[in-house]
């Protein structure tokens, strides 16, 4: 099979990472889509480098992308709003045939988007036209889409709008929490449709349908800060639809309120609901059933508990 040189554009170290070190394509470099609200700064003290170290040694995995492209000895570069023409220099130089996109937080300009003389392609979690944006997961949950797709498709100007070349569509049974989604969804499906698509890019045969300009759904669009308390229907929506979301959103979505005190920057983690014949106190609020903690919803309780995360302990140190 012929043999082509990759880079990949990602957040952190996402499914896609290491499956396209494994593919047998050349890795010439990844490129770290930076948070829109990343500013600039770099965390470098001695503690957060033991914290990470440590990380590494309880999980036997990277948790920061840099520290996993210095163990490959891989060329590894962050991009954000004040370094794109210095950006599309570094890419430029390191003679990518084909660049590879997944979790991005930002659209690619002109200067990169015409650099690799095979295009380049991005993995979207939802089977386009519908759910283009860059939240499709939470949407897809919040419409109750149990059969969701993924889609590989050609980058071009427009929001995931570029020919599609590989997507199917795949079951997700009700409740399923956020990385298990993904797992299934990216980790299994997704990583599969893109391998098999750089490999019919490498050969020349890799099929193009172009995509109707209209999408049957809105623009996948990120929550306001202050949306996330307005998302959940109390008054009306039925407790599995609730579970469903809460579930589905819990390692980021504060439509309840969050563990405080020496627990901040834990988050609850949703487990079973019980349905009741009638309300156990005030919706959505936190509080205890049959001694148990829980969310109270209008037809039942949905129950809580937290899991402590080493992780989440070491991003609240580094974010402040």
């Amino acid at each position: 099979m012929k043999k082509i040189k990759i880079l990949l554009i990602t957040q952190g170290v996402s499914r896609l990472v290491r499956p396209l070190f494994e593919s047998g394509h050349q890795m010439v470099g990844v490129l770290e889509s930076m948070p829109r609200d990343y500013d600039g700064s770099k965390q470098k003290s001695l503690f957060l480098s033991c914290l990470k170290k440590t990380y590494t040694g309880i999980k036997g995995k990277y948790l920061f992308l840099p520290d996993f492209c210095k163990a490959k000895k891989i060329p590894y570069n962050f991009m954000w709003n004040k370094n794109a023409a210095e950006i599309a220099g570094w890419v430029e130089g390191l003679k990518p045939d084909l660049i590879v996109v997944f979790s991005m937080s930002q659209l690619l300009k002109e200067d990169i988007l015409k650099i690799p003389r095979l295009g380049v392609v991005n993995l979207h979690p939802s089977f386009l036209p519908s759910y283009r944006g860059a939240n499709p997961d939470f949407w897809q949950y919040f419409d109750m889409e149990m059969n969701p797709g993924v889609t590989v498709h050609y980058v071009n100007s427009g929001e995931d709008m570029g020919d599609i070349i590989y997507q199917e569509r795949v079951h997700v049974p009700l409740g399923t929490k956020s990385p298990a989604r993904l797992d299934k969804l990216i980790g299994e499906l997704g990583v599969s449709l893109t391998l098999k698509a750089i490999d019919a890019i490498a050969q020349g045969d890799a099929p193009r349908t172009p995509q109707p300009a209209q999408s049957p759904t809105p623009r996948s669009r990120n929550l306001k800060p202050e949306e996330h308390t307005q998302v959940i229907d109390w008054e009306h929506w039925p407790i599995e639809r609730v579970w469903h979301v809460l579930r589905g959103t819990e390692l980021w979505l504060n439509a309840i309120t969050q563990p405080t005190g020496l627990l901040a920057g834990q988050r609850w983690s949703i487990q079973d609901y019980e349905k009741t014949e009638a309300a156990q106190g005030a919706f959505g609020e936190v509080g205890e059933y049959k001694n148990k903690k829980c969310v109270f919803a209008r037809d039942g309780v949905i129950y809580i508990s937290i899991d402590f995360d080493i992780k989440r302990s070491i991003l609240k140190v580094i974010q402040g």
